[in-house]
């Protein structure tokens, strides 16, 4: 009897099974299952903070960064893990566990005002010209976001409303 073939085409077509995929050294087809799903599941998160609006991918890829940088990458993973449980929505209510409740309080206020680190008075407001509370706002964009080199409705001709 020969050997199952290995080419894509072979997977793709059924010649592989996929016991034998999953059955990939130490796990790794399930390591990176995981992985994935808490990405997307923190990603949800983000998307449930932000509320009703358009979120730049560039945001939340650099929220996503500058939180595991702050609280290490497994605070996503149980993060997401308790999202997955309990539901996106619970997450919107006010948390009893203020570890859970600082991390999304954090993770929202990233989002709202750009800023590398809410909590750090000095930190660099990286995320300034995607951030959430440009969108708050009838009234103004972000500079370097407007048509042209002025600065939005403050370039146009006063008028009596």
């Amino acid at each position: 009897m020969s050997p199952a073939p290995r080419s894509r085409r072979a997977v793709l077509g059924g010649g592989v099974s996929l016991v034998a995929m999953a059955a990939l050294p130490g796990g790794a087809l399930a390591a990176s299952l995981n992985t994935a799903r808490d990405r997307t599941m923190f990603r949800s998160i983000l998307y449930a903070l932000a509320g009703p609006v358009e979120v730049a991918p560039q945001l939340l890829e650099s929220v996503t960064a500058l939180f595991e940088a702050k609280f290490g990458a497994s605070a996503v993973d149980v993060l997401a893990a308790h999202a997955a449980q309990a539901g996106v929505a619970p997450l919107l209510e006010p948390q009893e566990d203020a570890s859970r409740e600082a991390q999304l309080q954090w993770l929202t206020e990233a989002l709202f005002t750009g800023t590398a680190d809410p909590e750090d008075d000095d930190a660099r407001m990286i995320n300034y010209p995607h951030a959430l509370g440009w969108k708050s706002l009838s009234f103004g964009k972000a500079p370097g976001l407007c048509a042209g080199p002025g600065f939005g409705y403050w370039n146009d001709e006063w008028s009596a409303a």
